[in-house]
């Protein structure tokens, strides 16, 4: 009764969600944040294991391996953009509740302002920023649900806006055959402050993914369905100026990724998106956009993560990933 109660929650919270894609504010909320998840392809949030990373996107994926666990992520995108973010994850008395506190921050590099007529009049910044904190239930062996409630902030030179955006998630989890399905819906809410006193509209997001760890294989499968609050999110027209086909906005709904060697001292990553592949490749050039590739690297009670995207010619993204086990520096619960 439990398992029906809480689909039925989610799928009616994902119908009043469903929005239209479009000039949203605070699209830094749907960036990917973690080396991890751009090496799998971006948006991936189905692993379950002691990654607190994967809790920033979808909270219900806080399990009793995340307790202690710290994860800090810095990335350094195209046109000098630079992320950073934090995510803690907290399992108290061993329960079935779970806690997680996450920070991230985005720096967009410095501008020239000019007036009317084109004068250089000096210079600004613009930044995005959020505070997020989150719970989460075991209500069964196989499934947890959990919400993040997040502060957000965006500012551009001497304007700002600000609103209390939340996410709300369930996970279905098979531990005999390694198998995690994981909904969210995210980045509903309200804005409280508006830049010129018009309200905009909210980055909303509703993914879907799928992860299938093989049992005597060192291997990982994930699959990715984001932006699922509309079905059209390509652009209008391909390559040659020809109208994107059914199949296209189909497949620029998925990301793929797999993870060889899942859990160990050394393991490798690699994702392609097929929506970043089909939009950002130059014609009669083998340009690698949409791929990504990645490795982690464990050592003592830190792990190492890093993650190298192609977005097209034009350069590359990099993120670099710590993982720092506080559980077992300062008082040992797992044998991991």
């Amino acid at each position: 009764m439990r398992r029906i109660i809480t689909l039925t929650l989610f799928l009616n919270l994902y119908a009043l969600c469903c929005a239209q894609m479009g000039q949203e504010i605070y699209t830094f909320m749907n960036m990917t944040t973690s080396a991890r998840q751009s090496a799998l392809g971006g948006n991936a949030n189905s692993s379950w294991d002691n990654d607190p990373n994967m809790a920033m996107f979808n909270p219900a994926m806080m399990n009793e391996k995340m307790h202690n666990q710290v994860g800090i992520n810095y990335a350094s995108y195209l046109a000098d953009v630079k992320l950073g973010a934090l995510s803690y994850v907290y399992n108290p008395k061993e329960g079935n509740h779970f806690l997680s506190l996450h920070g991230r921050y985005v720096d967009y590099g410095d501008f020239k302002a000019a007036d009317e007529a084109g004068v250089v009049t000096g210079d600004f910044t613009a930044t995005d920023a959020a505070v997020t904190l989150g719970y989460a239930y075991r209500i069964s062996e196989f499934f947890t649900v959990g919400g993040n409630l997040s502060y957000v902030t965006s500012k551009i030179e001497s304007y700002s806006s600000s609103a209390i955006l939340a996410d709300l998630g369930v996970v279905f989890h098979d531990v005999d055959y390694y198998t995690t399905v994981s909904a969210v819906v995210r980045n509903f809410g309200k804005q409280l402050t508006y830049y010129n006193d018009r309200r905009e509209k909210l980055p909303i997001q509703a993914n879907l993914g799928i992860s299938h760890r093989f049992e005597r294989t060192p291997i990982e499968l994930t699959l990715t369905l984001h932006d699922l609050q509309k079905f059209d999110i390509s652009y209008p027209t391909n390559k040659n100026g020809e109208e994107v086909r059914f199949g296209r906005k189909i497949m620029d709904h998925v990301s793929l990724g797999a993870e060889f060697f899942p859990e160990s001292v050394f393991n490798l990553r690699a994702g392609y998106n097929f929506k970043r592949g089909n939009e950002l490749s130059i014609e009669d050039q083998r340009s690698f956009a949409g791929l990504t590739l990645g490795f982690g690297l464990k050592i003592s009670y830190f792990r190492l993560d890093y993650a190298w995207g192609r977005y097209n010619a034009a350069g590359n993204t990099h993120t670099f990933g710590l993982r720092i086990d506080l559980e077992n520096i300062f008082a040992p619960r797992y044998n991991w």
